[in-house]
This record gives C-alpha cells, structure tokens and sequence, in this order.
C-alpha cells in the first residue's frame, strides 16, 4: 500500500464509526493512511480511538490556537474536519485558524463566513435562504408579538426553539395558547449573550409547524472548487432521540438537488453540509436547519451505499475518484444502538 499520510477528526466525541470509515475509505484507495483524533476530554469515547490521539486546550482557550497549529505542523494532514459546532465557530468565525491550516496546505471543509455564523443563528440563517429563493419557514424573534399573532393565525401549531442553539436546544411544539408560555420557558433555558447579559425574547424564535415529512440532506461540494456541487444524499426520518436522527430510511435525492445548489453556491460550501427539509403532499421542500459538518444523519447514507470518507480523502490527496461514492440504494431502513467502550483505568 502507498502511503496516505494523515487527516484529522477534531472533536469526534461519540461518533467513533466516522474513525473507521476513514480507516476504510484508506484501505480502498489502497492507502496506508492514519486518523488522528482530537479532544479536549481525554475521557472521551473517540478520544483514544484513533490511530493517533491527541489533547487539546478548550477551543475558547488561548492556548488552542497554538496547540492546533503545532499539531499541523508536527503531523502534517491532508484533512481536518471538525463535528463540533461550537469549534467550528472558533475556527472559521472567531479567529483564522481554518485560514492558517489551509496556507500550510490543509484541507478545511466549510462555507463561508456569512453563512457559518446563520448555521449558528436560526433567524439570520431564516433571513439567507429566504435571500436565495430557498424556501423556509417564517421565523421571528420572541419578543415579536405581532408576528408571533400573524404566525399562530396561519398555523396551528407553533415551533419554539433557542435561536443561537445547537441541535433541538430549547424545542418545544405548541398551539397558539401556549406558545407565550412556551417563549418564557426557551428563554429562562437559553445561552446567555455573549455581552453577558440576560437572555431575552430576542435568543428564542418562533416558527410555524411546516406540513410534511422531515427528511436530513447532506449537500456534499468539493473540496477544491468552492460551491460545486458534487452530491446529494438524503433520508427520511423515522425516529428521534435526543435531538439526532436514531431511525431512518435512505430516500431518492430528487426532491432536494434545487435547494442544495442554490445553497452550496451561496455558501461557497466545500465538503458535506447537513441540513434538515421537510417534504409536503406536493413533493415540495423547505429547508429548516443547517449544520456545517458531518451530522448525525450521515450514517443512514453511508449504511446504504454512499462515501464521503473515500471522497474526501481522494480529493484531499489528489487522486481520481469515480462516482461511485455517492450511489446509494434508497429504502435501507437503519436504526442506531448502543455500544460503550473503556477510555481510561486507574482513575
């Protein structure tokens, strides 16, 4: 086997399969290649699963910067992919760190600046798709009475949610009785500002219920040529647990390939972003969330056919990839389980 070097996975936490589908997507390129993984708990499940694991400050702590780079600079990746929102902020928004990793010539998946702070903000992330044409559903802050009393009219069941929250922080559904009680609640339960001070109805938005069936996509563009799209892979949710897809069935992509283009050019997204659409009677979507990362719904396409890994790495190396990377059977039902596994003795 030739040798593939090294890519990195920074914060993997619990998502130890993405370890091992890089390990494989290696192997089938016929490459020797090693996984570093990166966290600040040592403890962590991911933590010691990599072919090489590493310890790093917080990524709000002074000295992350400089540990990250030094790690760069020792082990030399090709890759370095990020599954934690709060990092990737760090890295793309907060500070240059994403820009310095790909001067010395690593790959850094990601969108633009822009876009990278809407994943984080629900309503300026409302306000960009509805920019593009995407469809979306109206979202206001929860101190907007008025069109909180427009949106309960028109829907009779109300979404409320924390604005700046990752995942399903601060959801809650209700009907047009409830939903003041629903604000105070998100509210009492949000982030505080980074001002320090009180949250208020300007961290909580209101939505309204879309009809339809919820369904994950992953846009994948590449990695070289911000905004090309190279794949769309979709499932249909089936079951929730803790704010992350745990029961899907892989599903035809057709549906979406409009709204992924128009949001992989505006982004001048490289690599896999995952977002949530739900898909009415009429066959037509509206996009809701977008996480700039791999995310928990990846799996359902990987388990029926598709490879983001074997993309990744062939582009990050340089190396002919065919299409057979994004080809996935639709109908493969998968369901998560749980496994544990021992980080550390003698604690």
């Amino acid at each position: 086997m030739g040798d593939g070097g090294a890519m990195v996975i920074g914060s993997a936490g619990r998502r130890l399969y993405l370890v091992d589908w890089f390990r494989q997507a290696y192997e089938s390129l016929g490459l020797e290649g090693r996984v570093i993984v990166t966290e600040n708990d040592s403890t962590s499940a991911a933590a010691g699963y990599g072919d090489i694991g590493r310890r790093l400050p917080r990524y709000a702590d002074p000295d992350y910067g400089p540990a990250l780079l030094a790690l760069v600079d020792e082990l030399r990746p090709s890759l370095f992919l990020s599954v934690n929102d709060y990092e990737l902020m760090h890295l793309h928004v907060a500070t240059d760190l994403a820009e310095q990793m790909r001067e010395r010539g690593v790959l850094v998946p990601g969108v633009d600046r822009a876009w990278q702070l809407g994943c984080a903000d629900k309503l300026r992330m409302a306000q960009l798709l509805e920019g593009i044409g995407v469809p979306t559903p109206r979202t206001v802050a929860g101190d907007d009475e008025a069109c909180i009393a427009e949106i309960a009219e028109a829907s009779d069941l109300l979404v409320v949610k924390h604005r700046l929250g990752s995942g399903s922080s601060g959801l809650a559904l209700v009907g047009a009785d409830g939903v003041r009680a629903a604000v105070d609640a998100a509210i009492a339960s949000a982030p505080a500002p980074a001002d320090g001070s009180a949250p208020s109805g300007q961290d909580v938005v209101v939505q309204p219920c879309l009809p339809g069936v919820e369904h994950g996509v992953d846009l994948v563009a590449d990695l070289r040529e911000p905004g090309a799209l190279r794949a769309v892979l979709a499932r249909r949710k089936m079951r929730m647990r803790a704010g992350e897809t745990d029961k899907a069935a892989s599903a035809d992509p057709a549906p979406f390939v409009a709204n992924a283009e128009r949001i992989a050019r505006a982004a001048q997204l490289t690599g896999l972003v995952d977002t949530d659409m739900f898909l009415d009677e009429g066959g037509e979507p509206s996009v809701i969330d977008i996480n700039p990362r791999f995310g928990g719904g990846y799996p359902f396409v990987h388990l029926a056919g598709a490879d983001v890994p074997r993309f990744y790495l062939a582009r990050a190396l340089g190396l002919e990839v065919g299409e057979e990377w994004r080809e996935y059977a639709p109908g493969v039902v998968s369901a998560k389980h749980e496994s544990v596994r021992v980080t550390s003795t003698g604690l």
